[in-house]
């Protein structure tokens, strides 16, 4: 009965990466913006001097740069196992881990919005290389101290 348990936990730790975001999307997970779904997939663009544009096929929202109050980048383990389950999956292979990007900004009616975006692991140092050079304001070490380090 072991065995079984086992086997299954392994089979499906080497399957679930079929289900993490790919490299040229952007998940948005979710925030306070109403135009968006969550669970939306498309694009960031970040080809504007002056706003961050998410495109999915169920809306579009461009952030200002100069409206941005915050943001950070965040890794989380991608499936929380038991120990033993964890143990036996980190001796065979790394854990998938998957990327987060935050961002506070405010609107064209000076209200508050929340933006969640779940990024492919290879897209947070380029994010984050553009948002501290075109939004600075948005990172504030001595309130938020992990803003500018990326856990990578």
């Amino acid at each position: 009965m072991t065995r079984r348990v086992m086997a299954t936990c392994l089979f499906l730790i080497f399957t679930l990466p079929v289900f993490a975001v790919d490299d040229g999307n952007v998940l948005y997970v979710g925030g306070t913006i109403a135009s968006l779904k969550n669970g939306a997939l498309g694009k960031l663009d970040l080809k504007s001097q002056t706003e961050l544009t998410f495109e999915s096929p169920t809306g579009k929202v461009a952030i200002p740069f100069a409206r941005i109050d915050f943001y950070e980048h965040s890794e989380e383990v991608a499936h929380h196992l038991g120990v033993l389950p964890a143990i036996a999956v980190g001796l065979l292979k790394i854990r998938q881990r998957r990327h987060f990007l935050r961002i506070a900004y405010r609107d064209d009616g000076n209200a508050s919005q929340v933006a969640i975006f779940e990024v492919p692991k290879s897209m947070p140092r380029t994010l984050l290389a553009v948002l501290q050079q075109r939004a600075p304001q948005g990172c504030k070490p001595a309130a938020y101290e992990r803003c500018r380090v990326a856990q990578m």
